[in-house]
């Protein structure tokens, strides 16, 4: 009984110390490293932006939109977002998204702006972009801003 005993513990012990340095994680808590993307900018920024278009472009545009008040941004869980990516990724071998500005006509005479995404391939410079999949399917139905005319922040 004592010798079984010994063999049980001993294979714990053998498992523990083969996970620790065997699995690509080990046993570390730390949480993983966030990379900085690429092209962030400052809120301030962003607001500079959305007052750019406030003063370019929306009177143009509300006064084609349904109900005379176009939609200024459209809102993507991340999930689904993550979700996209890894479809594009895993399925299309695809490099990248492209966002596209399109026209919902579902809420009328007029519709409302909306954003949808596409994934690209190949390339990643000036000198050869990359290319939609054309016959990928691309992501919508994003949530529209509460008002839909409202700017940054929403």
């Amino acid at each position: 009984m004592k010798n079984l005993l010994s063999l049980i513990i001993g294979l714990i012990i053998g498992a523990f110390v083969s996970y620790y340095f065997f699995c690509p994680s080990g046993l570390t808590t730390a949480p993983p490293t966030s990379v900085v993307p690429k092209g962030i900018i400052s809120p301030s920024q962003a607001q500079d932006l959305s007052d750019n278009w406030t003063t370019y472009r929306k009177a143009v545009n509300d006064s084609v939109a349904y109900k005379g008040e176009e939609n200024r941004s459209s809102w993507y869980s991340i999930e689904d977002m993550e979700y996209y990516v890894n479809y594009a990724q895993d399925s299309l071998n695809a490099n990248g998204i492209r966002l596209y500005l399109g026209v919902n006509t579902t809420f009328g005479n007029g519709g409302l702006t909306t954003i949808f995404m596409v994934p690209t391939q190949e390339g990643d410079t000036r000198s050869s972009p990359p290319k939609d999949i054309s016959n990928a399917d691309a992501l919508d139905m994003g949530h529209n801003g509460i008002p839909p005319g409202q700017g940054y922040p929403n």
